[in-house]
């Protein structure tokens, strides 16, 4: 049984400190001592896609430890399903995990188009990071998918797009966009089309499209190179994304490069060929992961040192920043509930939809009934996935650094 509120805002202020400031619309509320949240994770813990899985599971792991090291008598509780990856799976976890009492539910890219209707029926709001840029036509309350949310710092969207084509454009006017045919491969395309055309109308588009199972593509890469393509826009993360780095360094094509936060993956930094190590950007990124960031970077910091416990591991790379994704979820659907006073799916549902702010590693959060990606382009950079991450900072990549 789900425990309301008892104490007051006095008790509320010392207890979220941490998480914001006491009187933010989207962030104060009584929390209860005792209080019980339950989150469930859907996604790929195994298959070609659990990198980026395992990584958001660890952040919402991570975020977990924060809530609780920063809310006495809050308890988070995780309850995972693995997919394998498979659209059906994600369905069927969905729907068993809302029977168990989640008030909220954290999806991995993949799983989070097909559960949609799913979260409807069952009105349980899910978050995720590109999983939402499919659908996003038709996220809102307004619209077809009512509880569906993005945490993700600019992978989907406009936002995820404009700034990795700002780079590309700087190289030259003939770019080429390549994607793996997946949903998100294919929606990020459509988009950059659409995006090029209204505010790049000099620059021309070359695409090309390959499997997401194929493990080369250089007759894709050797296309966009014969159609003077100089630069290179890659739609794709995990394995396909890995088998496009090994596939340039195939044929000794070395464009100006933007791609997706996952290239930070050491399994795919490694494969970065000698000429592109400068000038290959990646992201978009939360500007609270850049060198050049200033203020208040506490809960970055925590996220940090608590991911890396998470994972076991000692060095933060890019990848990594991908877990302040499900990490803030974790703190969004807290500060949701203290704000509701109830842990409620619907109840949180509709405090994070209020127009309050909501705060996390990756910055402030604002969403509203049909504003479903709560950070803005303004909180956004490029990084150099080449280089280090040190304490969680890497190196901001300019656009002028191809010219």
């Amino acid at each position: 049984m789900r425990k309301r509120a008892t104490t007051g805002t006095a008790v509320v202020c010392a207890a979220l400190l941490a998480l914001a400031a006491c009187g933010d619309g989207g962030s104060s509320g009584d929390a209860a001592e005792g209080t019980t949240i339950k989150i469930g994770f859907v996604g790929a813990l195994t298959g070609p896609l659990s990198p980026s899985g395992q990584n958001s599971l660890a952040g919402l792991k991570a975020g977990a430890e924060y809530v609780e090291q920063h809310n006495p008598g809050t308890k988070i509780v995780i309850e995972q399903r693995d997919t394998k990856g498979e659209p059906t799976a994600a369905v069927a976890a969905t729907r068993a995990l809302a029977q168990d009492g989640v008030s909220a539910l954290y999806f991995t890219t993949e799983a989070f188009p097909p559960v949609q209707d799913v979260l409807n029926q069952v009105k349980v709001p899910g978050d995720t990071a590109g999983g939402i840029g499919s659908i996003a036509a038709d996220v809102g309350d307004s619209k077809r998918y009512k509880y569906a949310f993005s945490t993700g710092a600019g992978t989907s969207g406009e936002t995820s797009i404009t700034p990795l084509l700002a780079y590309a454009a700087s190289a030259g006017k003939t770019v080429a966009v390549l994607d793996d045919s997946s949903a998100f491969g294919t929606s990020q395309t459509k988009d950059t089309l659409a995006i090029a055309q209204s505010q790049f109308p000099d620059v021309k588009i070359v695409h090309e499209s390959f499997p997401n199972t194929a493990s080369d593509v250089t007759a894709q890469l050797n296309k966009l190179k014969a159609a003077g393509a100089e630069s290179l826009i890659v739609w794709s993360y995990g394995a396909p994304l890995v088998a496009t780095m090994s596939s340039l360094n195939k044929i000794g094509w070395n464009p100006q490069m933007s791609a997706v936060l996952g290239i930070g993956d050491p399994a795919t930094t490694e494969l970065i060929p000698e000429g592109m190590k400068k000038t290959l950007a990646a992201g978009p990124i939360a500007k609270t992961f850049l060198s050049s960031s200033t203020g208040d970077a506490s809960i970055t910091a925590d996220f940090v040192k608590l991911y890396l416990k998470a994972k076991g591991k000692t060095e933060f790379n890019a990848l990594d920043s991908v877990g302040a994704v499900s990490f803030d979820w974790a703190l969004l659907v807290t500060q949701a509930s203290q704000q509701a006073k109830s842990t409620e799916p619907d109840a949180v549902k509709k405090a994070l939809v209020s127009g309050g702010t909501f705060k996390g590693a990756n910055g402030t959060y604002t969403f509203g009934p049909d504003k479903r990606i709560g950070i803005d382009a303004d909180q956004l950079g490029v990084f150099v996935p080449a280089q280090p991450c040190p304490d969680g900072k890497c190196v901001e990549a300019a656009v002028s650094a191809g010219e």
